[in-house]
């Protein structure tokens, strides 16, 4: 009825969850399981391993700044018996970059177009990914109601949810499995009176960017509440913001998610944290 994986998690303090998977039946290897992603990608090398013919380019949008990646399609894309057919790819060695950062061999990354197929679970404290199919029940628990979210756009298509800091909002924040730590932007933190200290750069798909850390006295998503959190201050989620046309107050990432079993019903478009 459903698959499960392992995944670990690679990066030290503010880690990337790196799952098995298989292209075209090759593998498994290490890709980046990332929702912040609109496309899955491939590197270069892997691609040219695989014979994937470039088919277009297009300019996406990561958090250092702008991405030209080439375009290609892939037979298939598996995590598990999740199996996707006729995928198209991003091409773009930005992914090794970043594996560099992180200390690992990237081969790739599993974005929306993966994804949208499934209501994915990750326990963190089990390591463990679990993928089914709308309509297939799985353990039980992955079916009750959760929140509304909503996808913020065709271009970058991040679950937005209204997140509460400090007892106030709603502020719209994107939860994103390829953020290794939870952000705000430099007006929440000016509003919600954060003290900060500069810290060195930081990379992401695009670049480098400066930030900042300071601490929360909590942070709700629901009923799911973290208390005393460290976050990054930076100002790239006003160049997110205008890719989406939404304003964007902020992005949770692993440091918040680590506590909770996260599922993410993508086909309902509802979010669970146990």
């Amino acid at each position: 009825m459903q698959t499960e994986v392992r995944f670990r998690l690679a990066g030290g303090a503010q880690p990337l969850v790196i799952v098995p998977a298989s292209v075209n039946g090759d593998g498994p290897h290490q890709f980046i399981l990332d929702t912040g992603a609109g496309v899955s990608l491939l590197t270069p090398e892997f691609a040219r391993r695989l014979n994937v013919a470039v088919t277009g380019s297009k300019e996406g949008a990561g958090a250092g700044g702008k991405v030209t990646v080439s375009l290609g399609t892939v037979e298939s894309l598996s995590v598990g018996q999740a199996r996707v057919e006729n995928l198209q790819v991003g091409i773009t060695d930005e992914l090794s970059r970043i594996g560099a950062a992180i200390g690992a061999k990237i081969d790739g990354n599993i974005g929306y177009n993966y994804l949208k197929a499934f209501r994915l679970t990750l326990d963190y404290q089990k390591q463990t990914l679990q993928l089914a199919r709308a309509g297939q029940e799985g353990d039980g628990t992955q079916t009750r109601a959760g929140m509304k979210f909503k996808l913020a756009h065709t271009a970058k298509p991040l679950i937005l949810v209204p997140v509460f800091l400090n007892g106030a909002g709603p502020y719209i924040f994107a939860l994103d499995t390829g953020a290794s730590t939870t952000v705000l932007s430099h007006e929440v933190a000016q509003i919600q009176g954060i003290k900060t200290t500069a810290i060195p750069n930081m990379t992401g798909a695009g670049g480098t960017m400066k930030g900042a850390v300071g601490v929360v006295n909590s942070l709700a998503l629901g009923e799911a509440r973290r208390e005393q959190m460290q976050v990054v201050i930076s100002d790239f989620l006003e160049m997110l913001g205008k890719i989406v046309a939404t304003k964007l107050d902020g992005i949770i990432g692993y440091n918040y998610l680590k506590e909770f079993r996260v599922t993410i019903d993508y086909p309902n478009e509802t979010l669970r944290l146990e």
